[in-house]
């Protein structure tokens, strides 16, 4: 029998965990990244190199290749790529490309929270304007009769936030506190996007909640709420440090939280798959941020079946090439109740401060500490680890678990009692959350 090829869009490491499950149900992966040594391409049958945002030369790919399904997983922008290659060569998808284009462009995605009457913070979309020869003619009537149109910067109270429409990772996201500093920033936001509009949001002082999920002929099954848990302050504005589980606010908010993402899937027609949604609650209540229907990148291929028995990543794979759900997955969803904690967990996304980096512990000691379920690094020595801007400069990851919070923190406070990030002058540079207790504590 000819096996099914299926074609990875990314192979960084958050596409590697499907790669490798996609080979180990007999699948033959084709992997997709413009960078030709992203580590999925090794782990892959075949590689091809093309961007992801691309979908004209992935096209071409897919159909040299003949392809029977596509997929991605821990990046937002390839979600579109997808769908119109599905589209395009009929191919299963769980998204129209209208609906993928809604959850992919910040435009469309903020426009359809405020057609639907969704709660989200008040913006614009603005689009800089481009500066006039500084010698070109100007008639006297055109100067005359010019209507003024009204600024829409002035429309929204400040501090603002500046974010590309079309990009992740917190690349190109400023705070600003006037509507001169939006235009003095507009350049560099729109060097993290491919197009000509970027959005303008009042900044929200608030903690930031996600939901990960699955949908299921339109209904929408919570898998884990998490606390995303960022750097302090705005600069860098947003940048993940970790994700907790369970969330701080899953006894408060999670009837209204549970409603919110079934009124987004409704209103945006998402009909199967993976969601990823990110709200913020503050001081005026409940605010969507953003959403996205992909499989997380904060690591969910892999904790999440830990924590609910629902394999996300398979069942994407199955949803990719058009198998029907496993009787096994359509039980787990249906036994799932995201409100039970039976277990703690910490995704932790370490950072080091500017460096080039030496030594890094070894992965086998970090793998060997009490509770660790998974770890791994972004980055190598020799590397130069610049000012942190965006999620681009995370050095790694560590997922660990433990039966309640206490000891959690106690077992990530022995991991970064081991765990250094150590620069040319021997100096330890890793940058990671605040811990609750020391390293010297024991578990009450």
């Amino acid at each position: 029998m000819i096996p099914p090829k299926l074609l990875m869009l990314g192979a960084s490491l958050a596409q590697i965990p499907g790669i490798v499950a996609a080979r180990e149900q007999g699948i033959h992966v084709i992997s997709c990244d413009n960078l030709p040594h992203s580590p999925g391409h090794t782990l892959a049958h075949e590689s091809i190199q093309a961007s992801t945002f691309d979908p004209a030369a992935v096209l071409d790919a897919a159909r040299q290749q003949k392809i029977d399904g596509i997929m991605t997983m821990g990046s937002d922008q390839p979600v579109l790529t997808a769908a119109i290659i599905a589209q395009q060569l009929g191919l299963p998808s769980a998204l129209t490309v209208e609906t993928a284009r809604a959850v992919t462009d910040k435009r469309v995605m903020k426009r359809r929270f405020q057609s639907l009457g969704l709660p989200t913070v008040p913006f614009v979309i603005y689009k800089p304007e481009q500066p006039s020869a500084p010698d070109a003619p100007r008639s006297l009537a055109s100067a005359r009769y010019k209507t003024a149109t009204p600024d829409p910067l002035a429309q929204l109270d400040y501090p603002v936030v500046v974010k590309p429409v079309d990009s992740q990772g917190q690349r190109g996201i400023f705070v600003c506190a006037t509507p001169a500093e939006v235009r003095q920033q507009a350049p560099q936001v729109l060097a993290f996007s491919r197009a000509d509009e970027i959005l303008v949001e009042t900044y929200y002082p608030s903690a930031e909640v996600t939901v990960s999920g699955w949908v299921s002929a339109g209904k929408a099954q919570i898998l884990t709420l998490t606390d995303r848990e960022r750097f302090a302050g705005t600069d860098p504005l947003g940048v993940c440090l970790s994700h907790e589980w369970p969330s701080r606010y899953l006894a408060s908010h999670a009837d209204e939280i549970a409603a919110l993402t079934q009124a987004i899937v409704s209103g945006f027609e998402i009909g199967e798959g993976p969601i990823y949604f990110q709200f913020l609650i503050g001081a005026s209540g409940v605010r969507i941020n953003e959403v996205a229907c992909r499989i997380g990148g904060a690591f969910e291929s892999q904790f999440i079946p830990r924590l609910t028995g629902f394999d996300l990543t398979a069942t994407q794979i199955d949803l990719a090439l058009g198998r029907p759900l496993r009787a096994a997955s359509q039980l787990a969803l249906e036994q799932h109740d995201f409100r039970q904690v039976r277990e703690h967990l910490s995704v932790q996304l370490f950072f080091a401060r500017p460096c080039t980096i030496a030594r890094l512990t070894p992965l086998a000691e970090v793998l060997a500490c009490p509770g660790v379920l998974d770890a791994g690094y972004h980055l190598k020595p020799g590397h130069t680890i610049p000012a942190i801007s965006n999620a681009t400069a995370r050095v790694g990851y560590c997922i660990v678990t433990a039966p309640d919070k206490r000891t959690l923190e106690h077992r990530l406070a022995q991991v970064y009692t081991m765990l250094q990030v150590i620069d040319t002058a021997g100096i330890n540079q890793l940058i990671h959350r605040p811990l609750e207790v020391s390293p010297l504590e024991e578990p009450v």
